[in-house]
């Protein structure tokens, strides 16, 4: 997986060509707060963000955090999702609904957190896939994570767990844990790679935890 590098430069030219604009200049408005940037409301397009290439198709996307400003792509992802999903997926898209779009961007709740990967079509920025969190009490956090079909071996879940995983360490989350169906073996795998352990659903045995202990 490779990330874009700022390549240095002297600056870049204004259309009335009066001065230059540094890039040590532009990336300290992109890493902003976007309080300081936008007024409340604006939409979210330039939010902070990392680029990365998908390593088999070399397609390019980046990742930033999920604001409300995501609603309408948010909807549109999970609406992907859900018409190619089979019937017993159906309820874990609605549960991933409920925590971005509850407790991710609703207003006045600061607890949970998600990050979404975004491709930039003609027709503007589109959700390829989302990862998120919400604090369950003093053991830890759930997360979710989910990935449009298309991207699936690009690893573009692993680059999302890894930015929640370090956001979590940040905000001193003790565990991330989250459930998730025995037989998607691809998700086990990236989880066990990333050191994650698995463990046994009591109460449903076609299920499976995965568990990161962070501190």
């Amino acid at each position: 997986m490779q990330v874009f590098s700022n390549i240095a430069s002297r600056g870049v030219r204004r259309q009335d060509r009066s001065r230059y604009a540094t890039l040590t200049a532009m990336q300290r408005t992109a890493v902003a707060p976007f309080i300081t940037r936008f007024p409340q409301g604006v939409s979210s397009a330039w939010l902070a963000r990392r680029w990365y290439y998908t390593p088999k198709t070399r397609r390019a996307y980046s990742v930033r955090e999920i604001s409300p400003g995501d609603r309408r792509l948010l909807a549109e992802f999970a609406l992907g999702l859900a018409r190619a999903a089979p019937e017993r997926e159906l309820a874990v898209i609605q549960e991933m609904n409920g925590l971005l779009f509850d407790r991710v961007i609703s207003n006045g709740r600061h607890d949970a957190v998600g990050f979404a990967a975004l491709e930039n079509t003609s027709g503007g920025d589109r959700i390829i896939g989302v990862a998120a969190y919400a604090p369950a009490g003093k053991d830890g956090a759930e997360f979710r994570v989910a990935v449009a079909g298309g991207y699936r071996d690009e690893q573009v879940g692993r680059t999302l767990v890894a930015t929640l995983v370090r956001h979590a360490r940040r905000a001193g989350i003790p565990r991330l844990f989250g459930e998730m169906f025995w037989s998607n073996r691809a998700m086990q795998l990236l989880g066990l790679s990333m050191g994650f352990v698995v463990e046994p659903v009591p109460r449903d045995r076609n299920l499976r935890c995965l568990v990161l202990t962070l501190k």
